[in-house]
């Protein structure tokens, strides 16, 4: 079975890698929709919109399973597309607020505005007690920096300084791009540091089964300045071997 992933750009790869991990293999096809990232900047309805696009050429190319590998996406569009396109099965992400109140009830969620504003996200935060930090720009500074993503670490401290005397119980990550920086925030924070890739992987495995041998991932990008990061980070997260190939081009 292909499975489709789609995400604005790099964050969506380390979903991917934990799928992979997760399944033991299978093919995979991974959409970076870098012309239109960040999400996070768009409206609802541009998500939708955009969203419904990757959707059909992912069908196109033959997934039977599709993982929007992007809170942002995930909260304003899968509703409409698991009623557009009912022979996919879709599978979004979303931070893991009940995991982590294992820790505890204080939380600090790491999201952008445009998930937070969400009638679908609205309802996961009820009754948690939650500090809710601006993170406008953070994962377009975290894409146009990979590797070393100085400019988003310099931005990432301005966010949690209104914070910096509170103590946490766990942070928990609301975009895939931040689980890139996942290392640096425990840095800053001193506490557990969760994000929903785990969740995904273990959805992913159960809906779609596990896999013999190795992966056999194809990369799509639709933006040149982009594609070469995208490449680069898959390439660090999934690693090179015959089976990954990566192309500029959203024609299959």
């Amino acid at each position: 079975m292909l499975i489709g992933v789609t995400d604005s750009g790099i964050g969506g790869l380390t979903t991917l890698e934990k799928i992979i991990r997760s399944r033991g293999g299978g093919d995979y096809l991974y959409l970076a929709d870098g012309a239109h990232c960040p999400y996070g900047e768009k409206s609802a309805e541009q998500i939708r919109e955009i969203m419904r696009e990757n959707v059909s050429l992912l069908a196109a190319a033959g997934a039977k399973c599709v993982v929007l590998a992007c809170n942002t996406a995930t909260a304003c569009a899968i509703d409409a597309l698991r009623a557009e396109f009912a022979k996919i099965t879709f599978i979004g992400t979303e931070p893991c607020i009940k995991t982590a109140e294992i820790y505890g009830k204080r939380l600090l969620l790491l999201a952008t505005p445009l998930t937070l504003g969400q009638p679908r996200f609205s309802r996961l935060l009820a009754g948690t007690d939650c500090a809710l930090p601006d993170c406008s720009r953070l994962a377009g500074e975290i894409e146009r920096g990979f590797p070393s993503m100085t400019e988003a670490k310099k931005l990432l401290l301005k966010i949690l300084a209104p914070f910096r005397n509170e103590r946490f119980d766990a942070a928990v990550l609301g975009c895939t791009h931040y689980v890139l920086l996942k290392d640096y925030i425990f840095k800053l924070l001193r506490c557990p540091v969760l994000d929903g890739s785990g969740g995904v992987a273990r959805r992913a495995r159960k809906l779609c089964g596990a896999e013999t041998g190795e992966a056999r991932v194809n990369v799509i990008c639709n933006r040149e300045d982009a594609f070469r990061t995208v490449r680069a980070a898959a390439e660090y997260l999934i690693g090179k071997n015959p089976l990954f190939s990566a192309k500029l081009d959203y024609s299959l």
